[in-house]
């Protein structure tokens, strides 16, 4: 079996839980790598609870026997003990009513900014969540820099004027309770190009215990994958005739299901399609409802479980 990659959300999660440093407490390095808990021989997945990061030296007295696997579990936990506690303090920006606030704007060029919200969960339950979100707006404020950066040296190379380039984040909470958070995002920004864009993304997180909800987490295994990608062709078929032929087929293969956004809600799980995806840009970003229900044999049955105790 080849080994995918570690997916970005389960990544930001195990360096942020960490402080982006190794997890062993007289340790503390800030060169780390992410470690398999029970190896990855064994667990063929790659599932926060297992994964813990290590600076290189302490990574291999891991594999060496030097550092047993009793007391990495006992690193992660109290790592996420941490974290719970520290409340208001765990933020750097400032609160924006309910919500806080990652901006930026070029004082020379207004037409350069950003504007990323992010909900205020401060309670002990969701902090981790928070965390992870806006840790997410960072990534996507040094991503957007990076584009102003190369659109400016575009211009200056080639004579011409330079066009405004703006990134606007905002949400809404499509599920919150003791055991699910659930955020969608909608995204329009501007490159610099023709016209802006618009996208949807989401942030799901498993609450008790912590853990994003990845698409690979919730089902089974890769064989259920294809099932899915099935049930949404027919759902597409039954629903929404006006999208069918060859580019539906193509934009629902279960390589796209895996990268298409999702969110989930009281009764099942809503995925979101980009524009382009299934259609022409004319028909928009259409979204397909798969009930709990209908997930069982695709989805892992402890995970629909918790989703369903609402």
């Amino acid at each position: 079996m080849t080994r995918p990659a570690i997916p970005m959300e389960i990544q930001r999660a195990v360096l942020i839980e960490a402080g982006h440093q190794c997890a062993i407490p007289s340790c503390r390095h800030p060169r780390v790598e992410i470690h398999h808990i029970v190896p990855w021989a064994k667990s063929k997945k790659h599932e926060y609870h297992n994964l813990i990061a290590l600076c290189p030296n302490c990574h291999t007295r891991v594999h060496d026997g030097d550092i047993d696997r009793k007391s990495l579990v006992k690193y992660k936990s109290a790592l996420v003990s941490a974290i719970r506690d520290l409340g208001d303090s765990a933020f750097n920006h400032p609160i924006v009513e309910i919500k806080r606030r990652i901006y930026s704007i070029d004082a020379g060029n207004p037409e350069f900014y950003f504007d990323f919200e992010f909900p205020d969960f401060c309670n002990k339950d969701v902090i981790i969540a928070s965390k992870n979100i806006e840790a997410w707006g960072v990534e996507l404020l040094e991503a957007h820099n990076s584009t102003i950066e190369s659109n400016k040296k575009y211009a200056v190379d080639n004579g011409c004027n330079c066009r405004g380039t703006y990134l606007v984040g905002r949400y809404e909470v499509k599920r919150r309770d003791s055991d699910v958070l659930s955020v969608r995002y909608t995204i329009n920004g501007f490159l610099g190009g023709a016209h802006g864009y618009r996208e949807t993304r989401a942030q799901n997180f498993l609450l008790s215990p912590f853990t994003p909800l990845t698409l690979d987490y919730l089902i089974i295994d890769e064989e259920c994958l294809g099932k899915l990608s099935a049930l949404i062709q027919q759902k597409f078929s039954k629903q929404s005739p006006e999208f069918n032929g060859e580019w539906l087929m193509s934009g629902t293969m279960p390589e796209y299901i895996a990268v298409t956004p999702f969110v989930v809600g009281q009764y099942g799980i809503d995925f979101i399609f980009a524009e382009y995806q299934v259609a022409c840009y004319a028909l928009g970003s259409p979204e397909i409802h798969v009930s709990f229900y209908e997930l069982d044999g695709i989805a892992k049955p402890e995970i629909i479980t918790i989703l369903c105790e609402y």
